[in-house]
């Protein structure tokens, strides 16, 4: 089987490895609180259910690409996964998913590749599932272009993408721009650009439902489906009045596009 392959030299990430840091995986990175204060024993509900909501199979192989401490590949084997390959460019974050493999003693069904997701050491159809966790607002448009192909190549057929991002665009370009011009005075108290430090130096492509529906279907994935989720994302809102405002909008269905932060996609390699 051949592995994919890009014409000429592959031009260096626009977030460079040496940004994603131990402070960021520690501190920053979505678990982080319990993986640290359990020593990397106990992960955050979010991988298990993931795998849930991706209909994990016994005996299905996993690929999660930017797989950070290595959480997801844990729970899938524990969950029946024959194999569970995580790819990550990161060196820092490959040192701490090496300890959360150690420790919950996955053996060699746990495999570990320092790689960018755009040009994957991986052969074609080698993967039920494939997972993108927190990582597409982490590539450009052209970079997440090339990495959902190669997730597409390394699908056998019949296989799924599952993805999640966080926080989306509409968040802070539609309400919290609405929120600061809306009130006299708040233009000059409020930050034109909210994020915080991290999200300003990694976020290079945060997306809309319209887009990453897009971004799929480009790459030649079919049953493209991206739903929101129910997270709710306002600590960084000026006012705590305001903050609330974005949990009001997303209780209610015509509004919830403008106060829930993140979206889940799933789609499918087309059977051949």
């Amino acid at each position: 089987m051949k592995r994919g392959a890009t014409p000429g030299p592959m031009a260096a990430p626009e977030v460079p490895a040496d940004v994603y840091d131990q402070d960021y995986y520690l501190h920053c990175c979505a678990g982080h609180e319990e993986w640290e204060v359990s020593g990397g024993t106990r992960f955050a509900g979010l991988y298990a259910g993931a795998l849930e909501r991706a209909a994990l199979r016994p005996g299905e192989v996993v690929l999660d690409l930017g797989t950070g401490r290595g959480e997801l590949l844990a729970v899938a084997l524990s969950k029946g996964a024959s194999m569970a390959i995580g790819v990550e460019y990161s060196h820092c974050a490959l040192g701490l998913a090496r300890r959360t493999l150690q420790t919950a003693g996955t053996g060699p069904e746990a495999m570990l590749l320092a790689s960018d997701a755009r040009e994957l050491p991986v052969p074609d159809r080698t993967a039920h599932l494939v997972t993108m966790l927190d990582i597409v607002e982490h590539l450009t448009p052209e970079e997440l272009d090339l990495a959902l192909k190669e997730a597409l190549r390394v699908l056998r057929p019949g296989g799924r993408l599952l993805a999640h991002t966080m926080p989306t665009k509409t968040i802070y370009e539609v309400t919290y721009r609405l929120q600061r011009l809306a009130i006299p005075g708040r233009r000059r108290r409020w930050p034109a650009n909210p994020r915080i430090a991290e999200e300003k130096a990694m976020h290079v492509n945060e997306q809309t439902r319209r887009n990453l529906r897009r971004s799929l279907r480009r790459a030649g994935f079919s049953e493209v489906k991206v739903v929101r989720g129910k997270w709710v994302h306002p600590a960084w809102v000026p006012d705590e009045r305001a903050e609330r405002l974005y949990h009001r909008l997303a209780a209610h269905r015509p509004t919830a596009w403008l106060g829930v932060a993140d979206l889940w996609a799933q789609a499918v390699r087309a059977p051949r």
